[in-house]
Formats: structure tokens, C-alpha cells, sequence
């Protein structure tokens, strides 16, 4: 079988920007070849048993010269591989994607190229600078500030650049830049236009500086700018004060640690991402099937003898119907007798994906409310009988506060949570990440959540950690089990959702 290769354009950083034909390239690739500058999120959409081979730390540090990189993406399409070849930005822009195009057709290797957002729009937007304005600009230039074979950078027509009166986009130009600017005020420019260097524009850690031909070698040195960086040269610029949107995000900035599980993070990272922070994904806690399920078998095949199902999380309602639906070949008909109550509405909408409509999702979103929406709502609790759907964990207040109104509680576990294996190496980087005051906030989304980060990272350590992170709590619940380990929450969410947890890190800041 004969394989293919696809010059894929990663885009500046965000994952946001990166195309729908990528993002489905990336999925179906056997071999992804990615650059440094491919933010590595982007990889977590391969599958399972796709081999990643990173490239190096940058044009300086470059482990693979391009000869070799030809060689390795020819070879894994003579095998029948399909490869992803995954560039920063653009392929076809600064991305070298046109050496590699030529190397694979003269090897008669099937190829294609899927265009990325490159740097130069995509790094500007969000820095606030239209490249592009009928007041300011008709034009505008691409160049590179780095050429191998040039140091000082004489082979580039400077007076020519001048004299188009446009905006000038730099790419790779940091380490030049006291000689850019000294080049092109030598051909005309005026010391005084405007500049802007912008440092991993689009992600969260985006740093800019802004300043004049004059001085701006002296104040990107200043505010400790680095590679990799983008330099805007022109008019434009002075648009940012204006279009500055992305800095001005309620959360830009922030490093936020996100606690709850690996496949339920995502909602929590897009949010946390829309407004500016940077997401960490370091999960406390893993749901696991049971090991036995004798209880949940018999449970399930006398569900016409309750009254009530009580769902306590989304897990617990995924383990229930997978287990109806793949043991016992019954959908949600089989409930159909049974009123149903949801704590929270994303257990509720998972439920109406299963096909039940919960009867009810008592306000506040937590197992208390249930108990409250039982005793002033439900009449002749007393005789009712309730099968509640919890994890192993689960404390038994909600079982005996029923029982106390007279009902008769069948508690069934559905799943069990446990403590990840961490790789001792990235528990400690983390570890050591917070240690040194380079995490803003960590996320807690359930009591237990709190009780593995403990365990984990250790009591003493937690409250080092505390003089310089603040807790993020979801609900009383969780608030309570942070201060049982002596940890005061900086912000508990109104509404006990993530929307809610969100909001409260805002008003919080």
C-alpha cells in the first residue's frame, strides 16, 4: 500500500484556529512529524497507536536538519504510512513546506498541503493591530529576520521596503532586531515608527512590547521578551490602544490547574480558555467500571419496584444504561414507571441524550437539594421507594437523610473513583510549578478532587502552595473538605456548575 504525506499548517498556537481539515488529518495520521511550534494539543486529537516524532527547540537548536526530515517523511510514505508533516503557522510561509514539497516530488511520493493561519495575521489580531487600514497603510510586506548565510541581514533591500510606505511583518527577526531597526532607519524610516514585538502570540502566555525604531531593542530587553516573537513595524500599531481585545480578557494570563477528571476536563479548558487563561490538566481522580456487577444485574432487573432514580453525576448515568443497554439489551423504556431527579443539568442533559427527561433538577445543584426537594415537594415520601445511583465514594447523608423521612433507599454504585498513577517526574514538575508561584489558581470540582490533590502533592506542601495559588471551589461541599485540610477557598461558584465555578474565578480576580 502506498502511503501519503500532508503538509499541514498547525496555525500561531491557539487551538482554536486550527483547521477543520487538519484537525481530521491529524486523527486518521500513522505518523505525525511535528514542529516545536505546534502546540502539543493539537497531538491529543491523534489516535492511540499514531508514532509522534518531535523536531527540536527552534532554528537554533534544530536536532533533525532538513535533509534528514526529507528523508524520514519519504521513507514512512514508501512504507504506506499516511504522515502528518504538523508546521507552525503557515507551511508554505517561512515553514520551509515548499523544500519538503520539492523533495517529495521528486521521489514521486503522493503529497498535499492544507494552508494554516500563519503568524503574522493571526499573532497582530490579537495583539490588536490591523495589519491592514485605509488610514494608515495600502500594503503590506513579509520578511524574514533570519537568513543563514546573511547575518547582518545585507542582502535585503531596505531602501525598497522604505519606500512602499507599509506595514512590515518580521518573522524570526528577535535576534536581529536591534539590526532591523537600525537597517531601515538607515534607508529612511523614521526613528520614531511605531513597533510592536509580540512573544507567543495567541496563547494565553502572550507577551508584547510596544515602542519606536529608537528604542525598542532596549524595551523588549527590558520587559524580557524571547523567542518566538513576531515584530509589527508601522502606523498600524498605534491601533492597539483601541483594538487591544485578547490582553484585556478577564482571566489573560492566568494559570489555572485543572483537578477533575482527564475526559471531563475539556469544558472546564475551553471556558478557562476564552477568557485568556492557560489550562494545566493535572487530574486527581479516574472513573472506573465496577469490578463486579451481580448488584447492579439484580438492581436493574427490579426497577419496576422503585418509585424514584436519583442520578448524582453524569458518570453514574452513563454506567447505569450502559449497563441496561449492553447486558441486559433494554434502552430507556426501561425506566419509563420511574420519576427521575438529576443533581445538576449536566447530569440532566445527559439523561435527556439517553432519552429521560428528569422530572426533577433541584436548585442549588448538589445531593442536599435533593433531600430538600423530597421533603417539601414530593408527597407521601414516607412510602416511596428510591434507588440512588452513586459513585463508591459517595457519603451516605443523602441514603439516611431519605430514610429519616420514612422512604425506602436502595443505594447502587455504579462506578468507582480512584487516585490516577502519576509518573513520578510530572507529578513533581507540577509539583514544583506551584511551588514556585507559577500557577494562579487550581480548580476543584468535587470533595474528592480536593482529598487526591493532598494526597498527592502532600499536606505541607499544599500549604506552601496556598501562599501563592488561590483554590477555586465549585460548591459548600468542596469548600468544606479545602477547609478540613485547612485550606480556605478563594472563590466558591453561586450556581454549582462550571459555568458557576467560572464566573466566580472572574469576579474573584
Amino acid at each position: 500500500m502506498r502511503g501519503k504525506v500532508y503538509l499541514v499548517g498547525a496555525g500561531p498556537g491557539d487551538p482554536g484556529l486550527l483547521t477543520v481539515k487538519a484537525s481530521r488529518l491529524i486523527r486518521d495520521a500513522d505518523l505525525l512529524i511535528y514542529d516545536y511550534l505546534a502546540n502539543p494539543d493539537h497531538l491529543r486529537l491523534a489516535k492511540k497507536e499514531a508514532v509522534k516524532i518531535g523536531l527540536g527547540k527552534g532554528y537554533r537548536y534544530r536536532r533533525l536538519g532538513q535533509q534528514r526530515i526529507n528523508r524520514l517523511i519519504v521513507r514512512a510514505a514508501r512504507d504506506g504510512k499516511q504522515v502528518v508533516r504538523l508546521k507552525g503557522g503557515d507551511p508554505y510561509l517561512f515553514g520551509r513546506g515548499g523544500e519538503e514539497a520539492l523533495a517529495l516530488y521528486r521521489n514521486r511520493v503522493p503529497f498535499e498541503v492544507v494552508p494554516g493561519v500563519t503568524s503574522a495575521t493571526a499573532c497582530a489580531a490579537y495583539a490588536g493591530i490591523p495589519l491592514t487600514h485605509r488610514e494608515h497603510n495600502a500594503s503590506v510586506t513579509f520578511l524574514t529576520g533570519h537568513r543563514a548565510d546573511d547575518a547582518r541581514l545585507d542582502s535585503v533591500r531596505w531602501s525598497e521596503l522604505v519606500a512602499l510606505d507599509g506595514t512590515l511583518v518580521v518573522y524570526m527577526g528577535f535576534y536581529n532586531l536591534g539590526i532591523i531597526a537600525e537597517k531601515l532607519i538607515k534607508a529612511g524610516m523614521s526613528a520614531d515608527t511605531k513597533v510592536s514585538v509580540i512573544e507567543w502570540g495567541t496563547l494565553p502566555r502572550q507577551k508584547s512590547c510596544d515602542g519606536t525604531l529608537r528604542d525598542i531593542q532596549a524595551l523588549a530587553r527590558r520587559k524580557g521578551l524571547k523567542p518566538p516573537s513576531l515584530i509589527v513595524i508601522g502606523d498600524v500599531v498605534s491601533l492597539r490602544k483601541e483594538l487591544n481585545w485578547y490582553e484585556r480578557l478577564p482571566l489573560f494570563g492566568q494559570r489555572v490547574l485543572i483537578t477533575r477528571t482527564r475526559d471531563k476536563s475539556a469544558a472546564l479548558k475551553d471556558k478557562l480558555s476564552e477568557l485568556g487563561a492557560e489550562t494545566i490538566e493535572f487530574p486527581t481522580i479516574e472513573v472506573k467500571p465496577l469490578r463486579h456487577f451481580a448488584k447492579m444485574d439484580e438492581t436493574i432487573k427490579r426497577l419496576s419496584e422503585f418509585d424514584w432514580v436519583v442520578f448524582t453525576s453524569t458518570y453514574g448515568v452513563d454506567a447505569f444504561f450502559d449497563r441496561l443497554s449492553e447486558k441486559h439489551r433494554k434502552d430507556a423504556r426501561a425506566v419509563g414507571g420511574l420519576r427521575v431527579a438529576a443533581v445538576g443539568p449536566q447530569t440532566a442533559e445527559v439523561l435527556k441524550n439517553r432519552g429521560i427527561l428528569a422530572d426533577a433538577i433541584p436548585r442549588p445543584f448538589e445531593t442536599e437539594a435533593i433531600l430538600r426537594y423530597f421533603k417539601t415537594s414530593v408527597s407521601g415520601i414516607y412510602a416511596k421507594k428510591i434507588l440512588l445511583v452513586r459513585a463508591d465514594i459517595a457519603p451516605e447523608n443523602l441514603e439516611k437523610g431519605l430514610e429519616k423521612m420514612g422512604s425506602t433507599v436502595r443505594r447502587l454504585t455504579a462506578y468507582r473513583t480512584e487516585m490516577p498513577k502519576t509518573a513520578s517526574a510530572a507529578l513533581q514538575k507540577i509539583k514544583s510549578k506551584m511551588l514556585r508561584g507559577e500557577i494562579d489558581w487550581v480548580t476543584f470540582t468535587s470533595a474528592s478532587t480536593v482529598r487526591h490533590f493532598v494526597k498527592m502533592v502532600g499536606l505541607g506542601a499544599a500549604k506552601k502552595i496556598a501562599r501563592k495559588t488561590r483554590w477555586a471551589s465549585i460548591g459548600p461541599v468542596t469548600s468544606k473538605t479545602l477547609r478540613d485540610f485547612g485550606l480556605r477557598p478563594a472563590c466558591q461558584a453561586r450556581v454549582y456548575t462550571i459555568d458557576g465555578l467560572v464566573r466566580a474565578m472572574q469576579e474573584a480576580r
